[in-house]
């Protein structure tokens, strides 16, 4: 099967290779049939030097854009593949933050507490802190490894 088995999951394929002697870069493109074009590339696509395979998949074959899907796939067809697989994933952090809004209510509360008011100290701290505290959860994409 091999190279061609693409064409059982894709309408098109395209390779993006980039040398890293004379940096010069290509496009190789064919929509299957026998027919295919070579020609030099000046897009930017984010490689320094290797190559870049672009399967433009079939409407009925969405299920391998499932990131679970192509982990498995790779992990099962790679194992004794010695160059880096590289999948570009999306990852998501949960990080915390400072409430930057709970202002107002703490100047408020000091002004009530100039005008008689009694508290205690450590609540007021420990209301404090968990009023500022907020998580927020970021988004970032990055290249996995992913046949070490």
């Amino acid at each position: 099967m091999g190279f061609y088995s693409a064409y059982l999951v894709a309408d098109k394929v395209t390779v993006i290779s980039k040398n890293h002697v004379n940096l010069e870069q290509n496009r190789w493109e064919s929509s299957a049939g026998g027919t295919f074009s070579v020609e030099k590339d000046d897009e930017d696509h984010g490689i320094t030097r290797g190559t870049k395979v672009i399967l433009s998949l079939k409407s009925d074959n969405l299920e391998f854009l499932e990131e679970k899907k192509l982990k498995d796939l790779i992990k099962k067809h790679s194992e004794f593949i010695s160059f880096e697989i590289q999948l570009y994933v999306e990852k998501t952090t949960e990080t915390e933050i400072t409430d930057d809004e709970e202002e107002p209510e703490e100047k408020k509360e000091e002004e009530e507490k100039k005008e008689g008011e009694v508290e205690i100290k450590e609540e007021k701290e420990e209301e404090k802190k968990e009023k500022k505290k907020k998580k927020v959860k970021q988004v970032s994409n990055e290249y996995e490894l992913q046949n070490k």
